[in-house]
């Protein structure tokens, strides 16, 4: 041990850090850049502008039900909202900036994490950054199901209902993910359009409210209801969680049509992001109250059908409902192309990077689909042929439990945006310093912040059971704490696989 301190008393800590990170890079055998970094500008086309990436980046952050089940905490609502984008999510905008100014290439997390860390851990992260990506095909749909619920409470009463429905809109998406990307642009900006044109009908509605005379039906004039307690922290999980997904964008990195675009769609976006989630929280407060958070997602609606009547609203339902099979097809196309770069990359079967005439690489989007299929038939078919209680109660319980677990997996992944940034400054630093797209205390800043936020927002999710008539919380924390830690550990084997595979590879076609 004093040999030990005396050492470091000689070395810089810096130096040492630097040392250190060398010798991980050794034992990974990093090779430097990907084949993929330079296949895909050779056979993919580079027509993502400023504006697409902005819709695409909006249409994936943008869940318009989120707010409702924060609402029930009153004027608090607002603070989480506010204190998740300081602490996390911009944070992760910033990042993801940052990082796509330095390496603008396909498949952001997966290139990022290479490139910082080496084999193992690239394709760990993206491992881990996938999984929950293919559930949220399903989560997605499961929610425009509500939706259409919402407009008749008679229509897909049953989870085989449901399930048959959300695989035959998982089989559409990818008739659609197959097209041009010149196609996909168009369907995506529009249904983010009219998204978001919700979002200002939203607004108007509560203003209108109040300008006609009517009370809000939230008191806003105490401030004990816009502070943090411990009755309401479970929605700072919530909130944290609701953020994650900046990275997605830029998986398409590898096909902007300039590398300017990289830090500017995630900084416009966001901005429009934040300002959503805070009008459609103040709409809910102001024209149904904390108690409409009982109503789920339809509580949207609701506000309209109140303002406007209900022609408007069911024009806006249908513009909502739309939005969630082509989130789902945009899902779809972004975590396809991280199964064709690792494909290029020789960590999985070279099948999944060909492309079909339209430029897409259709056999990883086809592969996706069934097992998308295959997840949300287990979640809605599957309850009827186990004898454990009502398939309706059944169903919840799985797909809440499964939706969990993935989503803390996903948030596991995004603290690799910050790894990837400390690593590239110690590493890189002249050329980091030369791209920076903040001043460096507040990119360290971030850097130290956004993980411990995750961290905490995962603590959180795990103490709080969001149905806990069926699962108290010390059963939650065990479930879903035991799996998450399961999925982690054979995201992990699988990843030694992948990169034992492609050296042998490697080793074969140099013999």
């Amino acid at each position: 041990m004093p040999a030990l301190a005396l050492a470091l008393d000689d070395l810089n800590l810096q130096e040492f850090i630097t040392m250190a990170l060398e010798a991980l890079q050794r034992l990974d055998q990093q090779k430097g850049d990907l084949p993929s970094q330079s296949y895909v500008p050779r056979t993919m086309p580079q027509a993502l502008g400023m504006f697409d990436m902005m819709m695409i980046f909006m249409m994936i952050m943008l869940f318009i039900n989120n707010p409702v089940s924060t609402i029930g905490a009153g004027p608090a609502a607002f603070t989480y909202w506010l204190l998740g984008a300081v602490v996390f999510f911009i944070p992760c905008v910033i990042g993801v900036a940052q990082l796509g100014v330095l390496y603008p290439h396909e498949g952001s997390t997966y290139v990022w994490t290479h490139r910082a860390l080496g084999n193992f851990w690239g394709f760990f992260a993206s491992l881990i950054f996938w999984m929950p990506g293919l559930l949220a095909m399903v989560a997605s749909l499961s929610i425009g199901i509500a939706f259409i619920q919402g407009l008749n409470s008679s229509w897909l009463t049953q989870p085989w209902q449901q399930g048959l429905l959300c695989i035959a809109l998982l089989i559409i998406s990818t008739v659609l993910a197959l097209q041009p990307m010149s196609t996909l642009r168009l369907v995506i900006n529009t249904i983010t359009l009219l998204t978001y044109a919700v979002v200002v009908l939203l607004g108007g509605a509560a203003l209108i409210w109040l300008a006609t005379g009517h009370r809000p039906a939230t008191p806003f004039n105490d401030l004990h209801s816009w502070g943090i307690d411990p009755s309401n922290f479970v929605l700072y999980g919530s909130v944290v969680l609701a953020y994650l997904g900046a990275d997605v964008s830029m998986i398409l990195g590898g096909e902007m049509a300039s590398e300017r675009i990289a830090s500017r769609h995630v900084s416009w976006g966001a901005f429009f992001v934040i300002l959503s989630y805070l009008v459609i929280t103040f709409a809910l407060l102001v024209v149904l109250g904390p108690a409409a958070a009982s109503q789920g997602p339809f509580a949207v609606i609701s506000v309209i059908d109140q303002v406007f009547g209900k022609f408007l609203g069911n024009v806006a339902a249908v513009c909502v409902i739309a939005y969630f099979p082509i989130f789902t097809t945009l899902l779809n196309v972004a975590f396809a192309r991280l199964l064709m770069v690792a494909s290029i990359d020789r960590f999985l079967p070279l099948g999944l990077s060909r492309l079909n005439r339209n430029r897409q690489p259709a056999n990883a989007i086809v592969f996706q689909t069934v097992v998308a299929c295959l997840c949300a038939a287990l979640i809605f078919l599957l309850p009827y042929l186990l004898p454990l209680g009502q398939p309706t109660d059944l169903a919840t319980v799985v797909f809440t439990v499964t939706l969990s677990v993935l989503t803390l997996v996903w948030a596991f992944s995004s603290i690799f945006i910050f790894v990837d940034l400390a690593v590239f400054y110690f590493r890189q630093r002249e050329r980091f310093l030369r791209l920076l797209v903040v001043p460096l205390p507040v990119l360290w800043l971030c850097i130290i912040i956004a993980p411990l936020a995750c961290l905490m927002a995962m603590i959180v999710t795990l103490l709080y059971s969001p149905i806990p008539q069926q699962i108290s919380n010390g059963q939650w924390w065990y479930i879903v704490g035991g799996l998450t830690m399961i999925c982690l550990v054979v995201c992990g084997i699988a990843s030694m696989f992948a990169i034992s595979q492609a050296a042998w590879q490697d080793q074969s076609f140099e013999a």
